[in-house]
Formats: structure tokens, C-alpha cells, sequence
């Protein structure tokens, strides 16, 4: 393998890992965490109000256990 090839790799490599780092965590924050979980089966439009309401507590209960203690 050429030198240029393998100068050329090592930086490719660190840049391809950054990037599905980044990406993961994007994906991470805006599908599942669980306040956009909770916004979107409150935004489903064939959720049953009561399922909805079971979901939202659960996931709420779940926050707060999770939640840093100040």
C-alpha cells in the first residue's frame, strides 16, 4: 500500500467515525429521547386518548426518575 494511500486512510477513518458519532447522537436527541417520544404519540393521530395518557405518564415518571437531583 502507498504511503499517500495510508496518510490519506487515518484521517478518513477519524472523519467517517465522527460523523456516525454525530449522527447517532442527533438521532439520539430528536427520536428517542423520551420527550420526543411523548410528542409524538400526543401528535398520533390514531393514539386513544387513554393510551396516550398511560404513555405520557409512564415516560414522565420515568424522567423524573432519571432526572440529576439539584
Amino acid at each position: 500500500m502507498p504511503a499517500w494511500a495510508v496518510l490519506v486512510s487515518v484521517p478518513g477513518a477519524i472523519v467517517m467515525l465522527a460523523a456516525v458519532l454525530a449522527l447517532s447522537q442527533a438521532i439520539e436527541q430528536r427520536v428517542l429521547s423520551p420527550q420526543a417520544m411523548i410528542l409524538g404519540t400526543a401528535r398520533a393521530r390514531r393514539a386513544r386518548p387513554d393510551y396516550v395518557e398511560g404513555f405520557v405518564a409512564l415516560q414522565l415518571e420515568r424522567l423524573l426518575r432519571e432526572a440529576p437531583q439539584r
